[in-house]
């Protein structure tokens, strides 16, 4: 068996999400390529594959537009698919933003089985603890292997849908227009030293140089990569400055306790998120043994 995952990663949460499902379905004897959607052509043979995988970060409860594109592109094939998103907040929404995603597979004659959304920590907002961002990784590297194994298995798994889904994804995916406004607004500050690291990744190549001054298109999806990742954590997001987050985490689980200044955002979510995904490991165990 052969499975391929196209997958789009803003600041590497969603990579190491698809990277945790390649090991899983190596670990089961299944050979499985990646995709990277960027501006690269896609030059894989979708016929040479069993399976194909869909993995993105939820961008305002819908698929980043990237992504949405790479399927319109896809040719027909009559192919399983499974999709697996990341988020940082376990929000029933992020349930829609599935929804315009697997219309545009349905119709190139894709068949989407099986859907998984995991925590993973904020690149815009704001940051999380690295104890948060620790527990958010591990609960999702141990919950991975499972939901590979459903895949393999044939188990079909959707998540839950929510009342007039559709409309609010339309909705929400303003977000798009409103990227690309407000991408033309972003700045560098004079603390930028010219690495070019934000020209070199961005996926869309939105950023240039022109007369020595940073250039900002009509091209942004709002990914973050940009100013994330930035050394110098010289780049200004436009009107979404305040919630600008800057610095990779470590998924470590530190040393000292840590002030948690939104210890009460989303708490019964976050809570709820940790006890399903320990329930499905416990659950899994069982099984182990029984079969032992």
């Amino acid at each position: 068996m052969k499975v391929l995952i196209c997958y789009f990663s803003g600041t590497n949460n969603t990579k190491k999400i698809v990277d945790r499902y390649c090991q899983s379905f190596e670990d089961n004897g299944v050979e499985c390529d990646l995709h990277k959607i960027e501006n690269d052509e896609f030059d894989k043979n979708i016929e040479d594959y069993d399976m194909l995988g869909i993995a993105y970060p939820v961008h305002a409860f819908n698929a980043p537009s990237i992504v949405l594109e790479f399927a319109k592109k896809l040719p027909e094939a009559s192919k399983k698919v499974f999709i697996a998103k990341t988020s940082g907040e376990p929000l029933k929404l992020n349930n829609i933003s599935s929804l315009k995603l697997i219309k545009l597979l349905k119709k190139k004659g894709y068949s989407v089985e099986n859907e998984y959304h995991y925590c993973m920590p904020y690149n815009i907002i704001f940051r999380h603890t690295d104890d948060m961002a620790y527990r958010m990784w591990e609960s999702a590297k141990a919950v991975v292997p499972i939901d590979c194994k459903s895949i393999l298995d044939g188990k079909k798994e959707k998540l839950d849908g929510v009342f007039m889904g559709s409309l609010l994804a339309w909705i929400f995916r303003i977000e798009f227009w409103g990227g690309r406004f407000n991408g033309k607004r972003y700045k560098v500050s004079d603390e930028c030293v010219h690495c070019n690291r934000c020209i070199k990744t961005c996926p869309t190549k939105n950023i240039t140089i022109e007369n020595g001054e940073f250039k900002f298109g009509d091209k942004c999806i709002m990914c973050m990569r940009c100013s994330f990742f930035c050394p110098k954590n010289a780049i200004k997001i436009g009107l979404f400055n305040k919630w600008r987050v800057n610095g990779p985490y470590h998924f470590q689980k530190p040393e000292k306790e840590e002030e948690n200044k939104h210890k009460n955002y989303c708490k019964k979510s976050y809570k709820k998120y940790f006890e399903k995904c320990q329930a499905k490991v416990d659950a899994e165990k069982e099984n182990l043994e029984k079969v032992g």
